[in-house]
């Protein structure tokens, strides 16, 4: 496919971007479920993947796991193109924007995208909390990748309408009987029509992330045991409304609250479950 696609764009003289930030992940599903690759290494891979773009750019904190990001060419004219935009965001070419210091790190984790062992441990730790939880009965979307696991805000608690938010209601929830913090995919992080009404999300999912060497099994087995609890409490789990909401981006710094006392009401429970054993 990426052949054609760049077959296609010599032809028709178009640039070819591709956004490397979870390029780690990709190398590994590559090498372990595309045909005729699996006894190519992943430098080898990722040669090829590169060599049918013209440039790339990445999000330091996923390809790297460090902070700032990158854009990647080995043809002049379109750094020529770029050259100048450079100083206006970031400072001068040989002094501005990020430290030497983190480009040093950001080098070290660009190496470890080569290392099969490092690339292939968040896709792993996603499949294994993806198969527990499905094994459980509760609603995760499969199969497995390399972003995170999924639960289905709308199958897990169907009772709270889309209009309240149920990724960001079971958000909320799963931080209050784990500490464990996920990610709302769903219609907080979409936007407002002309009229004010929210233009309601395709799904509604929370999103928890496994970065690369971050994690133990245990962990993860945490997480699992209580996902299983809040599952097994999900009634408890009521809808959110804005107290702040900001123009653009609203997921990012907005703030909402419960619309009834249903974080009381879980609370209650879990400390009735739990005790004091934690």
């Amino acid at each position: 496919m990426h052949n054609k696609v760049w077959k296609i764009s010599r032809k028709h003289n178009i640039l070819v971007l591709i956004d490397i930030s979870l390029i780690n992940e990709n190398l590994y599903f590559i090498k372990t479920r595309e045909k005729g690759y699996e006894n190519k290494s992943v430098k080898e891979i990722l040669h090829e993947m590169m060599g049918y773009t013209d440039f790339s750019y990445f999000s330091g904190r996923k390809v790297s796991c460090t902070r700032g990001g990158g854009i990647c060419t080995n043809r002049k004219e379109i750094y020529m193109q770029m050259r100048d935009l450079v100083p206006l965001f970031e400072g001068f070419l040989t002094y501005g924007g990020m430290s030497v210091r983190e480009i040093e790190a950001m080098a070290v984790g660009l190496y470890e995208t080569l290392d099969m062992d490092v690339i292939s441990h968040s896709p792993q730790f996603i499949k294994y909390a993806v198969d527990a939880l499905v094994a459980k009965g509760i609603p995760v979307v499969t199969p497995a990748g390399g972003l995170g696991c999924h639960l289905d805000a709308g199958g897990f608690i169907p009772h709270v309408p889309q209009t309240e938010y149920p990724a960001g209601a079971l958000a909320g929830a799963l931080y209050i009987v784990s500490g464990v913090r996920g990610m709302e995919r769903g219609t907080i992080s979409s936007v407002r029509d002309e009229k004010g009404n929210d233009i309601l999300a395709d799904v509604e999912l929370l999103r928890l992330a496994f970065p690369r060497r971050v994690f133990t099994l245990s962990q993860v087995k945490y997480m699992e045991d209580r996902v299983t609890w809040l599952y097994e409490n999900r009634n408890l789990i009521g809808g959110l409304e804005w107290v702040e909401e900001p123009p653009v981006l609203r997921f990012f710094v907005g703030k909402l609250k419960a619309k009834t006392n249903w974080p009381e009401k879980l609370v209650e429970k879990f400390r009735k479950d739990f005790g004091d054993s934690l």
